[in-house]
């Protein structure tokens, strides 16, 4: 006669196994991180996107010029400065007066290892009396790469 044990003749198919922390485990891949890592850069680079939109959102009536150059992409750094009315001057879409802009100049061109551009959008109704205040403050500051955005004339 044959001792079966207590499990009859049902006895489990692992029976002789070793227990399955002493088996060898294969190599897993944990992508839990990765995944975590692209959705934080997708969401960055919407934020900065809808950043960089925002500076131009601003509806004006741009001076119409005959000549000029399109815009070109570069490794600068554009500051653009909105003068929507005669006293208002916007830093994209935030007011801002002009120490205030003057210490985000000299602190921007400090930061900046390419080069400072400031990119002007004022109003056409807007007198040059305006803008020339500006002008001072980002020579002052040393930024010599200013720029004005402009409506190409048709006439």
């Amino acid at each position: 006669m044959v001792n079966t044990g207590t499990f009859g003749s049902r006895a489990p198919r692992n029976f002789m196994l070793p227990p399955d922390n002493l088996r060898p485990q294969g190599v897993s891949l944990n992508l839990t991180p990765m995944i975590d890592v692209v959705f934080l850069l997708i969401i960055f680079f919407i934020v900065s996107s809808t950043m960089v939109q925002q500076d131009v959102s601003l509806k004006l009536e741009l001076p119409e010029a005959a000549s000029g150059e399109q815009f070109k992409e570069s490794e600068t750094r554009k500051i653009t400065v909105n003068i929507p009315q005669p006293g208002t001057m916007l830093l994209g879409t935030e007011p801002i007066d002009p120490d205030g802009f003057r210490t985000y100049l000299l602190r921007e061109r400090q930061l900046a290892a390419k080069g400072l551009e400031v990119r002007i959008r004022t109003d056409r109704n807007v007198p040059y009396g305006t803008v020339e205040p500006i002008l001072v403050l980002c020579a002052e500051s040393g930024v010599w790469n200013v720029s004005f955005s402009v409506a190409k004339s048709y006439r």
